[in-house]
């Protein structure tokens, strides 16, 4: 017979997956009606002069095809200056982009490497010797734009909004298994979960690439974000200042990713060290700041640093429905199996929304390998073995022409 305590602790464990599991859910029925309410936008009459920001560090082999993209645009070219940062590179990235006819602002900095302080840089001096721009567009150098880029994010602008991401998937999603599951695990981050939280009037957040800021928001609040992930960094800083992140479905960038799971190890473990060191830092102070201003949105981002990777959250799941099984407890078996049906709806419901590929399903059967790394990855960062500086990720091959996740496979 169990004992009531091991049974109440271990209830108790499966309440807190519940709580996650029920955020999810509601999150995925929030982007339910989000998603045919982005539909039917109307791109803004008037056009703001864009400044589109491309960090490049030793980007040869795909700045071409990034600003090719952007040549793309469904927007006056008159209305728009394409900055590519040449940020401590050895290789060609400045005669490349130079010679497609973007400005170029070369950046010898050796001793502040990183995305983070390339940005800080670039933002200060846009600020200063472009005075008439009115918004600023990020876009990484491995990146294919889709034609709406400006257009969406100038209508989010002149609607009262001061920060907006765009969607941002994977462009190689057909060329391996594990690609195929960074894939399904970018729709479930950057596409499902920003929809609900814009309908719910939440910050939907910064996912690196595809961001965009109005001239005043730079202004007040600078881009001082040089951690590991940056962009994380970044967004709470805009949400402790009582700012808020909008999400423009509509328009998309795609990059390519790694197509093994090894591969993708590296930038894996700085983006979750990234996570790691924020919860300590953001979550006490934006939540103590939310309750304290009775403001929702603050509240959300401290909380939902403390969400886990869907890896780690179906291994904590699968490992309280073995422990409800030892100890035959009904409730914990009820609750277990209850949490497990939660996650996969969620998973499947959001995968469904998008109508993903065949590929994108058939390839949660690695899911198990990529839970295995995902605790190594997790073991190395609380022995205190994770990065301590940016590193450039390591990139496939850029495609001359990437499909976006609009475009039929």
């Amino acid at each position: 017979m169990p004992t009531a305590g091991a049974t109440v602790a271990l209830v108790t464990l499966q309440a807190l997956l519940a709580l996650v599991n029920g955020h999810l859910l509601v999150l995925l029925g929030a982007a339910v009606l989000e998603r045919g309410r982005n539909g039917a936008r109307k791109p803004a009459r008037d056009r703001l002069r864009f400044l589109v920001v491309i960090p490049a560090h030793d980007e040869e082999a795909g700045i071409e095809a990034t600003l090719a993209s952007l040549q793309r645009l469904d927007y006056p070219q008159d209305c728009l200056e394409v900055i590519v940062v040449a940020d401590n590179c050895q290789d060609a990235t400045a005669t490349l982009a130079t010679n497609m006819g973007a400005t170029v602002w070369a950046r010898d900095e050796p001793s502040h490497p990183g995305k983070g302080s390339a940005l800080a840089w670039a933002f200060e001096r846009a600020l200063r010797e472009r005075p008439v721009a009115e918004a600023v567009a990020l876009v990484d150098a491995d990146c294919s734009c889709s034609p709406n880029l400006l257009l969406a994010m100038a209508e989010r602008l002149r609607s009262g909004a001061v920060a907006v991401q765009v969607d941002n998937s994977i462009a190689n999603r057909d060329e391996s298994s594990a690609s195929a599951l960074r894939y399904a695990a970018f729709i479930l981050i950057n596409t499902i979960r920003p929809l609900g939280k814009t309908r719910l009037g939440l910050s939907c957040g910064l996912s690196g690439t595809g961001m965009g800021f109005s001239r005043a928001l730079l202004e007040r609040q600078p881009w001082n974000a040089v951690s590991l992930a940056e962009d994380r960094d970044y967004h709470l800083r805009l949400v402790a200042a009582g700012e808020r992140v909008v999400f423009a479905s509509e328009a998309a960038v795609s990059s390519p990713v790694a197509t093994s799971l090894a591969r993708a190890s590296e930038q894996q473990l700085r983006w979750e060290a990234g996570s790691f060191a924020a919860v300590p830092e953001w979550t006490p102070k934006l939540v103590k700041m939310g309750f304290r201003e009775h403001d929702p949105v603050r509240i959300h981002a401290g909380l939902e640093l403390l969400v886990p990777p869907q890896a780690l959250l179906a291994l904590a799941q699968l490992s309280l429905f073995a422990a409800a099984v030892a100890l035959r407890s009904r409730v914990a078996l009820s609750v277990a199996a209850a949490n497990l049906v939660g996650q996969t709806s969620f998973v499947l419901g959001g995968l469904a929304l998008v109508n993903a590929p065949r590929a994108a399903y058939r390839a949660l059967a690695l899911a198990p390998v990529l839970t295995v790394r995902k605790v190594g990855l997790y073991a190395r960062l609380i022995a205190g073995r994770g990065p301590k500086r940016w590193v450039r990720s390591d990139r496939p091959s850029q495609a001359r022409e990437q499909r976006l996740p609009s475009e039929p496979a």
